[in-house]
């Protein structure tokens, strides 16, 4: 299996960068974020400070790349600031399972949209890719479907679209859960991100993954001069 980033959205985005992280054998067991979350916490309202969240340097990043594909991001969050506005407002963390809470306190923490998939239940390849527009996609915790819009950016397999608006959404059939064994995340580097950043959030993700579930990490990044990752 593999991760590639589609031609044309590096025409567009040359500078974008994707953290991949790869898990196999993992055992989703008990696990207690509470230290991670409340640094997450800490860290956002240090580097927000009291500016509008939308002023954070990489917020501000994605909403101008939502802007650029049509989709209003007032409307459509990317996911990290959707969760830290939702943190920040004393709503708390959702709790699904250690894969996905270590992702959403590392998410905040670092500033960056992450997400990810069950790597069991993924068919073929994976792209980042503009959408043709009317792809059947099922959001996660719905049975409905919605279809996307041409030129939007999605993650998607060789069956279906894994993810709307880049970040802002996930599919139900590719989710992770507590039965997950093998999974892939990701890790969404802007423009105005440095490599750095995007690999301290990928190794500290794999790092509390293998704490708490155990398996086999692997990580890389695609981007400009790698466009194309083994998963």
């Amino acid at each position: 299996m593999e991760f590639m980033i589609d031609h044309g959205i590096l025409s567009r985005y040359p500078s974008v960068k994707i953290g991949v992280m790869t898990g196999r054998g993992l055992v989703m067991g008990e696990h207690d974020f509470k230290g991670l979350q409340e640094e997450a916490i800490e860290n956002a309202r240090k580097d927000i400070g009291t500016a509008p969240i939308t002023q954070h340097t990489y917020i501000r990043s994605w909403r101008e790349i939502y802007r650029s594909f049509g989709t209003k991001p007032g409307d459509y969050r990317p996911s990290a600031e959707a969760l830290t506005r939702r943190v920040l407002r004393g709503r708390g963390f959702p709790i699904i399972n250690a894969a996905v809470d270590a992702y959403n306190a590392l998410s905040i923490k670092h500033m960056i949209p992450m997400g990810g998939f069950d790597l069991d239940k993924v068919e073929g390849a994976i792209a980042l890719r503009f959408s043709e527009g009317r792809e059947v996609f099922t959001p996660l915790g719905s049975n409905g479907t919605e279809e996307t819009y041409k030129g939007e950016v999605v993650y998607a397999d060789e069956a279906r679209i894994l993810t709307r608006r880049w970040n802002f959404r996930d599919c139900e059939e590719t989710k992770i859960t507590r039965d997950t064994e093998n999974l892939v995340m990701f890790a969404d580097g802007s423009p105005d991100m440095p490599r750095e950043h995007v690999e301290a959030a990928l190794n500290e993700l794999s790092t509390v993954l293998r704490s708490c579930c155990g398996g086999q990490m692997r990580t890389s990044v695609a981007c400009a001069g790698t466009p194309v990752v083994k998963l």
